[in-house]
């Protein structure tokens, strides 16, 4: 299904939920196919499985809906303290990296994380526009990494720590 852009699309944030996993898949197979976003972690922590640790996960997608339709165009999730966004080519730069940014950061606060974190490719300015704007901060030396495609990348770590909200 693709959206007629230019007629009126809604959008909204919502936890991913067994009901959309079919359209969530969907949605991951084709971030898969525009970027080599999803190669990193793997990459990065060797194919190791990671040291599990008790801290609150969620995983959320943005929703598009227009007319009779509605299907999710980018997710974000928190899992271990990592933050991760992806949203389809066709939807990014109208501002909803920041909405689910928000959304993600908030969700981190009320649950009482007190930093979160990301790798970003370098090359990624929109990313890092993004991350910078939200107050994250360089945290080490920038990492190479080849990836399966045989992209030579660089990383940067950053960092976000959050307000309590209890002060």
């Amino acid at each position: 299904m693709t959206f007629d852009m230019t007629q009126p699309i809604t959008f909204e944030v919502e936890v991913a939920n067994l009901a959309l996993a079919s359209q969530w898949q969907a949605l991951i197979q084709q971030l898969m196919s525009e970027t080599d976003t999803f190669m990193i972690g793997g990459i990065r922590d060797g194919y190791s499985r990671p040291e599990v640790v008790d801290t609150p996960a969620i995983t959320l997608l943005l929703i598009a809906e227009q007319a009779d339709s509605r299907l999710p165009v980018g997710m974000g999730s928190i899992d271990n303290g990592e933050l991760g966004m992806a949203i389809l080519k066709q939807f990014q730069g109208a501002g909803l990296g920041q909405e689910l940014m928000n959304t993600l950061l908030d969700w981190a606060s009320h649950v009482g994380l007190a930093s979160v974190w990301l790798d970003v490719q370098t090359d990624n300015q929109p990313a890092v526009h993004i991350y910078r704007k939200f107050e994250f901060m360089i945290q080490g030396v920038p990492r190479q990494l080849t990836l399966p495609n045989g992209r030579e990348t660089t990383l940067q770590r950053m960092i976000k720590i959050l307000e309590d909200k209890e002060s």
